[in-house]
């Protein structure tokens, strides 16, 4: 390689590492989260790799996802321990590291698969990048260079003596418990990396015989004492997770046995889950999101009338939050109760702003509103004669020789407000809720029938959550502060329905205004007892919600996008809302542009 072509790779790589630095934190809690979703506990901690996301967000990503799938389905202690037991009978850390490295991969890969189809696209991308980018030395990295080739579909460059390793690990897909994945390191460590590490540090019998004292008395000094022991060997194990790539905060937790998917091959059709199933998933999505707006039999004829096409075995939930009638008091109560906590604090500290920007609006849209209430003249066959234009009688066939006075119907608009709550939200979070609050509060005032939700996506669920619907009083525009940024989005669902409100309103000016992040993203659920729909992600997602945009304007809804997101995504908001709409980097505009909006749609209807 020319030192020019290194200078230009290594001035785009610092270029690359520049531009996440500058959104660290919202990549952090993209990766946070996204680990959350998968492993299903939010009391966990990961440390997200922040730099492999400039090389690589594919890689970034499926780390998290694996991370997250490794730590709900198996024993991170009980690998922590075999790792420390290992090294105490002689084994090298570093290298025995990177062959559990190696065998972490396919179980965890096969357990978010189960539940998380898009996994297999994220899986791919991110080893076509590896690939692309790294050179392999040693026999367990040109084992992991194998698998990964055979994985997108690139030649094998194995040799033949390490094909068996190569079928040997790949069937840790199939492994159900951390003994299975245990096992194949011992064998793979002792077979490719130390082939006489049986004779002088014993078989795999005698490394998981080492007590928990003969550990504490290799790692430590004698004269400490049990509490200091004890906390030295915490910290050793808890460096060791980090190596691991398991960077969790380390807490007993049993085995859990991962029961083989409910499907064939690629491609093949998945059977139904049963009724009991289905009931039972949504028993949890009442109990850790809120009780639904609909009766069963509602929920139900809308699902089958909407749920189609890309959304193919999706559900719908309509809600008024989980804080407004909790079946129980869940994690998803406290975090939510927490949320809304954080959106209160900062509307008290910004509340003079605020009441001062909810005036300026309402007196803007009373202004508008005043001037749609002045009385128009129209020309009609009936009515008050108008002298300028009786030479036309006998000369004309017009006959509107009169003039009518007709009064402006003053409640000619609904407003409907549709936030994307989607985890991408999460540090802009209380801007938001303030925002949609002076919205809502100046629609109020200005006595503009208006409507305030959120959506997001978890499992195969959309939830839309109604903050206040048209008809509702004042009162309840408070509720939007218990707005929180949670889960996926599936733009084009989130759509639909709320559409079908809005088409049955009786006022000729329907608009509907939708803040989201540009980059509708839902990796699917295969869940057992979900109905496992397809990954809603990338171009044919963007297509999606474009086409249902491009619907309600065909149908008479003006519908303004507001984009939130980073400016690599502008593309995709340009295809989603064509011309109407507008990017802003600062949340506290959004109120500031509805206002403008519906100044001038208002002004035009006049």
């Amino acid at each position: 390689m020319s030192s020019r072509r290194r200078r230009n790779q290594q001035l785009d790589l610092l270029e690359a590492l520049e531009a996440v630095e500058e959104n660290r934190l919202e990549i952090e809690n993209r990766i946070r989260n996204l680990f959350w979703t998968v492993c299903d506990d939010y009391s966990l901690q990961i440390k997200p790799n922040v730099n492999t996301f400039a090389l690589s967000e594919s890689l970034a990503l499926y780390d998290a996802i694996k991370q997250g799938a490794f730590v709900r389905h198996f024993d991170v202690q009980e690998l922590a321990l075999y790792v420390a037991k290992k090294q105490l009978r002689g084994a090298d850390g570093a290298l025995l590291t990177s062959v559990v490295q190696l065998c972490i991969d396919e179980p965890a890969f096969a357990a978010a698969r189960v539940e998380r189809m898009g996994v297999a696209d994220i899986r791919r991308r991110a080893f076509r990048d590896v690939l692309d980018s790294q050179r392999f030395f040693g026999p367990v990295e040109q084992l992991r260079e194998s698998l990964m080739c055979r994985y997108v579909g690139e030649p094998d460059p194995a040799r033949e003596e390490l094909l068996p390793w190569v079928q040997k690990v790949e069937a840790l897909a199939g492994a159900t418990d951390t003994a299975t994945i245990v096992e194949t390191v011992d064998a793979l460590y002792n077979a490719l990396v130390d082939p006489a590490f049986e004779a002088k540090g014993g078989t795999l019998s005698q490394v998981l015989a080492v007590t928990p004292q003969e550990l504490s008395d290799y790692r430590n000094d004698y004269s400490m004492s049990d509490e200091m022991t004890q906390a030295a060997m915490d910290a050793y194990l808890k460096n060791l997770q980090d190596e691991l790539m398991l960077t969790l905060s380390l807490r007993p937790k049993k085995s859990r046995v991962l029961h083989a998917p409910d499907q064939g091959e690629d491609g093949q059709e998945l059977p139904p889950p049963s009724s009991e199933d289905i009931e039972r998933v949504h028993q949890i999505i009442v109990d850790q999101f809120g009780p639904s707006s609909l009766s069963p039999l509602e929920e139900e004829q809308v699902r089958r009338r909407l749920c189609t096409g890309a959304h193919k075995r999706c559900s719908l939930h309509f809600t008024k939050g989980l804080l407004s009638n909790p079946a129980v008091r869940s994690t998803q109560y406290l975090r939510t109760s927490m949320a809304a906590e954080k959106n209160q604090a900062y509307f008290r500290i910004k509340e003079l702003s605020i009441y001062r920007s909810v005036s300026m609006l309402a007196n803007m849209l009373k202004q508008v509103q005043i001037q749609s209430l002045d009385q128009d003249v129209c020309r009609s066959d009936y009515g008050q004669i108008a002298p300028t234009r009786l030479w036309k009688v006998g000369r004309s066939d017009d006959t509107k020789l009169f003039d009518v006075v007709r009064r402006r119907d003053e409640s000619a608009f609904v407003v409907d407000v549709l936030l994307d709550s989607s985890s991408s939200q999460i540090n802009r979070q209380p801007q938001i809720a303030v925002q949609a609050y002076i919205i809502s509060e100046a629609l109020s005032q200005a006595g503009i029938p208006h409507r305030v939700q959120s959506f997001y996506s978890y499992w195969d669920y959309t939830m839309v959550h109604c903050f206040r619907d048209y008809d509702d009083g004042s009162q309840e525009n408070r509720n939007i502060l218990q707005f929180r940024a949670f889960g996926e989005n599936r733009d084009g669902l989130a759509l639909r329905a709320v559409s079908e409100g809005l088409k049955e309103r009786s006022e000729e000016n329907k608009i509907l205004i939708m803040l989201s992040d540009g980059r509708p993203n839902s990796l699917g659920s295969n869940r057992p007892g979900s109905r496992r729909p397809a990954p809603y992600v990338g171009e044919d997602a963007i297509k999606d919600t474009a086409l249902e945009v491009r619907k309600l304007r065909n149908q008479g809804i003006a519908v303004l996008g507001i984009f939130v997101g980073s400016e690599e995504n502008l593309y995709a908001e340009k295809k989603i809302f064509g011309k109407d709409f507008t990017y802003t980097t600062n949340v506290a505009s959004f109120a500031h542009i509805v206002g403008r909006y519906l100044k001038r749609l208002m002004e035009c209807d006049n």
